[in-house]
């Protein structure tokens, strides 16, 4: 979706989206899949960031694929088939139903503050201390609405700049700057006092929080869901600007999830092949 263009991309040429669904839509199964593999893995990485549990999030991507495929005649080229595409996206995730995972937090919400003042011996991996870390930092997320949540992963993760952001969300670039201004310090007045990687005068540490996580079930050592199954991290697919009217609290903040992995699920191949089934 944003990612930077590498020299191999550049000399590949890859065949254009246009292209791809002119030959979809005559009922070439190769470029549907090209067409799908090229946007599906951006599609999952916001909805695990929106939804924060891996399944929840595999069950709103395939909901969104079987639209977009259905759909995909409908496509004018009015705008481009990226636009049409993530507002299938976001139109969708907005108004889904709760997820499971939205409704265990808005019960039990996670706590982030200091889980135990004084460091133990007991030893905890440091494989189990990032699990701890992805899922406690998405969790903050919980703390804004899905329209929220949504536009601080497009905008402030993920990278798009405000034209964009305005395209894909159907607003003009000054109201979506003022939406995301507003996810962002509603976001850091939530944060503040309880993350020590947003701050390091904060209590909280995360190889303490991954023991309680551990100790409570919410993190299972033996299964990992976030620490696992991605080449590369959120960060490493992006051209990164920083925004000099941004303090550096929310550059940190930033820096957190973007430092989270980009996940790249095998099960979204085999959900397309069912798909098309």
């Amino acid at each position: 979706m944003f990612r930077r263009q590498s020299p191999a991309d550049a000399s590949a040429e890859p065949i254009s989206d246009e292209v791809l669904i002119a030959q979809s839509v005559e009922g070439n199964k190769q470029s549907l899949e090209t067409l799908i593999k090229r946007h599906q893995d951006y599609i999952y990485n916001v909805a695990l960031k929106l939804f924060l549990h891996p399944d929840d999030a595999l069950d709103a991507t395939q909901e969104v694929l079987i639209k977009v495929i259905t759909g995909l005649k409908t496509f004018t080229g009015n705008c481009s088939f990226r636009t049409w595409l993530y507002r299938i996206v976001f139109n969708h995730f907005l108004n889904s139903p709760v997820r499971k995972t939205e409704a265990l937090f808005d019960r039990n919400p996670l706590t982030l503050a200091a889980v135990a003042a004084e460091e133990d011996e007991q030893w905890v991996s440091e494989a189990q201390v990032q699990e701890a870390r992805i899922l406690c930092s998405t969790a903050m997320l919980m703390c804004l609405s899905r329209e929220q949540r949504l536009i601080y992963i497009v905008g402030e993760i993920f990278g798009a700049d405000h034209n964009l952001g305005a395209e894909l969300f159907a607003v003009s670039p000054a109201n979506f700057r003022v939406k995301l201004h507003r996810a962002k310090s509603d976001l850091l007045s939530y944060i503040s006092g309880k993350c020590g990687l947003i701050d390091p005068a904060n209590r909280c540490r995360c190889h303490l929080k991954a023991k309680v996580m551990i100790e409570q079930g919410i993190v299972d050592k033996d299964k990992m869901l976030f620490n696992t199954s991605y080449r590369q991290k959120i960060s490493e697919m992006l051209a990164v600007k920083k925004d000099e009217t941004c303090d550096d609290v929310q550059f940190r903040m930033r820096d957190l999830f973007q430092d989270n992995p980009f996940q790249i699920r095998n099960e979204l191949d085999r959900m397309f092949a069912e798909i098309i089934r």
